[in-house]
């Protein structure tokens, strides 16, 4: 008896190892959530829809601050001038002194609106209106790290603008290395026909859409989401005017 019973120990605790260290991968694919059940709909859905309503820290204001503020020689995380870092959610609310629905109390709002030409933030030139508004609106909403999902919503490409649109793009996510105070590799984006140039160069699309034998742009970010590539390049197919 004990060696049968030696056996069926041995089998059971192969049966134990085998079904408590491995198992199938997960399909997302396959599982279709309960629309009642809140939380199963939260942890599956691929994205949250962007809502024209909120400004969404990684969407609107991280590319802001990265490409005009989180670089070096100022505040990315190897300079760090001040002791201030804001090339993440965490490092900004830690050290640019962000109070939420709080402008008179946040320094990061305080520097970026100084009327003192040496005080004002970035050092490289004032940021503009759109860009401005888009900060106070966030801490105003309460500064949260809130990210929306751009490819859920429909992407329409007809009738790009560069006034409506392109040059949104580029004051938002080039311009603190590709302006006229700052034209790193020799790129400046902050105008129309600078723009003009590039794409006349042929060295616009190739960059932003980071294709083989392009520098990826904007550098050291995440590419821009599909839905404004496809708008920009829809630009530039249509002539890439002063529209």
């Amino acid at each position: 008896m004990k060696p049968i019973l030696l056996t069926i120990l041995t089998l059971l605790t192969l049966l134990v190892f085998q079904y408590s260290c491995t198992h199938d991968p997960f399909v997302v694919d396959d599982f279709e959530p309960d629309p009642n059940d809140t939380m199963a709909v939260d942890t599956f859905v691929m994205g949250v829809p962007c809502d024209p309503d909120i400004v969404y820290f990684q969407n609107d204001i991280l590319s802001i601050l990265t490409g005009s503020c989180a670089f070096s020689g100022c505040h990315d995380a190897a300079t760090a001038t001040e002791g201030v870092i804001l090339d993440s959610y965490d490092n900004v609310i830690n050290t640019a002194d962000v109070k939420a629905f709080d402008l008179d109390d946040s320094e990061l709002y305080e520097v970026i609106t100084e009327t003192d030409p040496d005080k004002v933030m970035p050092p490289t030139g004032k940021l503009d209106n759109e860009q401005i508004n888009l900060i106070a609106q966030w801490i105003l909403q309460g500064a949260e790290n809130l990210k929306c999902d751009e490819e859920q919503v429909d992407c329409i490409t007809e009738n790009t603008t560069y006034s409506g649109f392109v040059k949104g793009v580029f004051n938002t996510t080039c311009n603190g290395c590709h302006s006229s105070n700052s034209a790193f590799g020799g790129i400046i984006l902050d105008s129309y026909q600078e723009v003009k140039n590039v794409v006349d160069a042929g060295r616009l699309y190739g960059a932003i859409n980071w294709e083989v034998g392009y520098s990826a742009m904007p550098q050291n970010q995440s590419k821009l989401d599909s839905c404004t590539i496809a708008k920009v390049k829809s630009w530039i197919d249509e002539g890439a005017q002063n529209n």
